[in-house]
């Protein structure tokens, strides 16, 4: 991909694409203890592979295939045993949200507003390349650099 040009530096370029909103709220985690918690989270959804497909595919619907119809959250569960409240917004948004490889997928599929970014390849976990998509979901949020806001603003929130 042509957007990956960064990867031989050991660094991924992910999208973020938010419709029409104009501000994006970017959680940063300010306590470590929260942060140590939620890399827990990661931690177990990652124990065997089985958790992992069922922590990555949890909350997605895919009715055009029939295959993927879970929404059993079970990332919930493990931030019950985390100690984290599953509810929180800023939490919810840290598990649960995915970032494309490609901008396209960020402009057109979930724009005009979009966000570009910038993060270790270390930080980065890829689900899976079903259905010719290019999601990834990220691993430590502080670890995101913002390089550009398409459309939008960027404020940083921290918990």
């Amino acid at each position: 991909m042509q957007s990956q040009r960064w990867v031989d530096s050991g660094e991924a370029v992910l999208y973020r694409g938010i419709q029409n909103t104009k501000t994006y709220r970017l959680h940063r985690l300010t306590t470590e203890d929260t942060r140590v918690r939620l890399m827990s989270v990661h931690t177990r959804s990652l124990t065997d592979s089985v958790v992992s497909f069922n922590a990555v595919h949890c909350n997605l619907v895919r009715y055009e295939t029939g295959h993927f119809n879970d929404r059993s959250f079970v990332l919930d569960e493990l931030c019950l045993e985390a100690g984290l409240e599953p509810n929180d917004v800023p939490i919810r948004s840290a598990l649960y949200s995915g970032y494309a490889l490609e901008e396209c997928c960020a402009s057109r599929k979930f724009g005009p507003n979009y966000l570009k970014f910038r993060t270790p390849l270390t930080n980065i976990r890829i689900p899976a390349f079903g259905c010719n998509e290019t999601e990834v979901q990220v691993v430590d949020r502080n670890k995101l650099e913002v390089v550009e806001a398409v459309g939008c603003k960027v404020r940083e929130e921290y918990i």
